[in-house]
C-alpha cells in the first residue's frame, strides 16, 4: 500500500517539473528533471525507515540518595519494625535468685548504696554487654535511667548486677522498677510472667524508727516424695525472713490440727535473709487425708504470720 502511495506521489512530481520546464524555457534541461527526481526517491525512502523503527520508551531519572520522598507517597517506606520484636532466633527469660540489701532496709536520707540482683539467664539467647538494665517505673532512687551489663550472662548462668543508687532527701517509703531489654529493643523481666524486678527501701533520719521484718516466705519438703510407706510420712517446713536492719526475730511454728513448736530466737547483725525450718512434721499412712495448714509467727520485732498449705493423701 504505502509503494503505490509512493508512485503515485512520483507521478505528480514529475508531471509538475514537466509543466514547469514547459512554461519557464528550455534552460531546464533531462539531467536537472532526473536529479529532482531522484532526491525526492530518497527522501520518500528516507521517510519509511524512520516510521519503520520502534518506539522507544523513556528511562525514569533515578533519585539520589540525599532525595526525600513526600509524607503519604507510595515512594515512602515501611518503618522497620525488627528493633521492636524478639529475636526470631532465640528466647529472653530470667529469674530472680538473690538480692541485696533486702526490701525495706532503712537508708538515712541522701545515703548512697549498692543495690544488687543475682539474675538467672533462662532463655538462649546469649546476655552481652550490649543488653542494659532499665529504670520501668516508680521512684528513680538516685540512679541513672539505664546501665549497660557489667558481665555476659551465657544461658543457665546465674550471675551479679550491681546498680549504685541514692536514698531521697525527704523521709518515706520508696520502690522503683527495673528490667532488662535486649540491644533490638525488647524489654523482659523475671519469673514465668516476666515481672519487674525492684528496689524497696525505708528513708529515715529518725533513730526512733526500728528495724523489722519485712518478708516472710513458705515451703516444705515431703520425706518420700510420694507414695504411702510403712514407714513414716515426714513433712520439714522452711520460713526466709528478711529484715531491714539490725534485729532480735523471735519466732514459733503453728500448725492446723493444734501442735505448736517451742520459741526460737534468731539474731540479724545487718538487713537480709536468713532462712529457719521446722522439727519434722509426722504422719502416718492411716493418717486423715486432706488439706493442712503449717504457720510461722513472729511475736517480735513485730507481730506477724505466714502459712502454708498442703494436701496430705495416703489413702
Amino acid at each position: 500500500m504505502f509503494e503505490l502511495q509512493k508512485y503515485k506521489i512520483l507521478v505528480v512530481m514529475l508531471a509538475g517539473i514537466l509543466l514547469m520546464n514547459a512554461c519557464g524555457g528550455a534552460s531546464q534541461n533531462q539531467d536537472e528533471i532526473a536529479t529532482a527526481v531522484a532526491q525526492t526517491v530518497q527522501a520518500q525512502n528516507s521517510q519509511t525507515e524512520i516510521a519503520s523503527l520502534p518506539t522507544s520508551t523513556p528511562i525514569p531519572a533515578t533519585p539520589s540518595l540525599d532525595q526525600t520522598a513526600t509524607p503519604g507517597t507510595a515512594e515512602t517506606l515501611p518503618a522497620s519494625t525488627n528493633t521492636l520484636a524478639p529475636n526470631p532466633g532465640c528466647t529472653l527469660s530470667a529469674n530472680l535468685i538473690q538480692e541485696e540489701p533486702p526490701d525495706g532496709k532503712i537508708f538515712t536520707p541522701g545515703e548512697s548504696f549498692l543495690k544488687t540482683w543475682w539474675l538467672q539467664n533462662t532463655g538462649t539467647c546469649t546476655w552481652d554487654k550490649t543488653y542494659k538494665l532499665v529504670y520501668w517505673d516508680g521512684d528513680l532512687i538516685g540512679g541513672a535511667v539505664s546501665y549497660a551489663l557489667p558481665v555476659v550472662v551465657a544461658p543457665g548462668e546465674t550471675k551479679e548486677i550491681p546498680i549504685l543508687l541514692q536514698a531521697p532527701a525527704t523521709d518515706g517509703s520508696y520502690r522503683g522498677f527495673w528490667r532488662l531489654k535486649s540491644p533490638w529493643g525488647y524489654d523482659f523481666g523475671v519469673g514465668p510472667t516476666s515481672q519487674s524486678f525492684y528496689v524497696d527501701i525505708l528513708v529515715s533520719n529518725d533513730p526512733k524508727v526500728g528495724h523489722s521484718v519485712t518478708s516472710i516466705s513458705l515451703d516444705y519438703v515431703r520425706d518420700p516424695l510420694g507414695g504411702c510407706p510403712y514407714n513414716p510420712i515426714l513433712y520439714t517446713f522452711y520460713a526466709k525472713i528478711t529484715t531491714n536492719g539490725k534485729v532480735k526475730v523471735k519466732y514459733y511454728w503453728l500448725f492446723s490440727d493444734g501442735g505448736r513448736s517451742e520459741g526460737f530466737s534468731l539474731m540479724f547483725d545487718d538487713a537480709g535473709t536468713k532462712t529457719v525450718n521446722s522439727e519434722p512434721y509426722v504422719l502416718h499412712m492411716d493418717s486423715k487425708s486432706g488439706p493442712r495448714t503449717a504457720s510461722l509467727v513472729i511475736e517480735s520485732p513485730q507481730t506477724m504470720q505466714r502459712d502454708i498449705t498442703w494436701v496430705h493423701n495416703c489413702q
